[in-house]
């Protein structure tokens, strides 16, 4: 009796003893919504590259203008803490120098496919330029470019390069087209000035329609 009493007292110890092992297996509670938003935070925070920031600060830029370029706002637009800006950036102006560099290489792409632009017939030329004039998305992103242009020394030059293709570009159009060197000139200039007026006068206009913008450009192209 003392034995088997001693054995029984053994076996329960020893189930006691097996019992925590057991809880340690039991599946985990589902974290809380809170925990959940924090680790996806985290992770999100760990993919952020260079790019990623210099990306989307440009896309707030062309939505809400160069004041809205702050590190809070831009931390809440990603979606990251200012850890993520800090471990690429030491300040905002130097995020603003990558945009700037970014932009310049942007613009220096556009630069190149004006100049093939040389190389198609001009009838289709003049549907290309009609088609970027009303293409809303340009719109938007040229104005807060150049207001950004008025600040930035970088941004500026660019802006000026791009203005000066574009107005070669026309005037090509219109020495093609048969006018001499004065009218191109004029014409182009005046094509020119359409396309600018677009861009600033879009929110407080009608905006055109593609047939309208080329009916435009039809009579400059007019002999």
């Amino acid at each position: 009796m003392g034995l088997s009493g001693e054995r029984s007292e053994k076996i329960t110890a020893g189930s006691d003893a097996a019992e925590p092992s057991a809880d340690r297996t039991t599946p985990r509670r589902p974290r809380s919504k809170k925990a959940q938003a924090q680790q996806r935070q985290r992770r999100r925070t760990a993919r952020l590259s260079y790019d990623d920031w210099v990306d989307g600060a440009l896309n707030l830029l062309s939505r809400e203008g160069i004041g809205a370029i702050k590190i809070q706002r831009l931390c809440q637009e990603l979606g990251v803490t200012k850890g993520s800006f800090y471990w690429h950036f030491d300040d905002i102006e130097q995020l603003m120098t990558a945009m700037a560099d970014r932009w310049s290489t942007i613009q220096s792409r556009t630069v190149r496919d004006l100049a093939a632009f040389a190389e198609i017939p001009v009838e289709e030329r003049i549907e290309k330029m009609a088609a970027m004039l009303v293409d809303q998305r340009h719109w938007i992103v040229e104005t807060s470019v150049r207001e950004w242009s008025r600040s930035n020394p970088k941004v500026a030059a660019a802006v000026r390069n791009l203005d000066q293709r574009v107005f070669d570009t026309v005037k090509r159009t219109m020495l093609d087209l048969g006018f001499d060197e004065n009218q191109a000139g004029i014409r182009a200039g005046a094509m020119v000035y359409i396309g600018l007026g677009l861009i600033h006068g879009r929110d407080n206009l009608p905006t055109p329609s593609t047939a309208q913008v080329s009916s435009v450009i039809e009579l400059l192209a007019r002999p």
